[in-house]
């Protein structure tokens, strides 16, 4: 995947990149409190601030992120549930049972993620910088 975004920031050759949202992030609904119509990427390369650059990030890597990210957690919850209704008679207690064992798990996914975030072929990278025209 190929997006175009501002560069809002310039650090330690670490960018902070602004890109419109998706399309499709509208039809989701999960950002609905959110005003913000961006989102904000830290990308490894070199620009100056308000530069437009293209960002690549390969799309089996976005989906290796999005299973990372969303079904370790689930199978965190169900896995509790499913260990705990062995041992656990009451329902509340099993559901708390169940969400401290998808709590673990996010630890988990934020260990992975810290991880995969010093891998370069995790990182999105910078193809090109596409110069301002007054």
């Amino acid at each position: 995947m190929i997006r175009k975004g501002i560069v809002v920031k310039n650090e330690n050759n670490r960018l902070l990149v602004c890109f419109e949202k998706l399309e499709m992030c509208s039809k989701c609904g999960q950002c609905s409190n959110s005003r913000r119509q961006e989102a904000l990427v830290s990308v490894v390369g070199d620009a100056k601030k308000g530069s437009v650059i293209s960002v690549e990030m390969p799309d089996h890597r976005i989906l290796g992120l999005s299973v990372i990210m969303y079904v370790l957690p689930l199978i965190g919850l169900i896995a509790g549930l499913l260990i705990g209704s062995t041992f656990i008679q009451n329902e509340l207690k099993l559901l708390g049972f169940g969400l401290v064992c998808m709590g673990l798990l996010l630890i988990v996914v934020k260990i992975i993620d810290n991880r995969l975030r010093t891998l370069p072929k995790w990182q999105p990278r910078l193809i090109e910088t596409i110069d301002n025209q007054p």
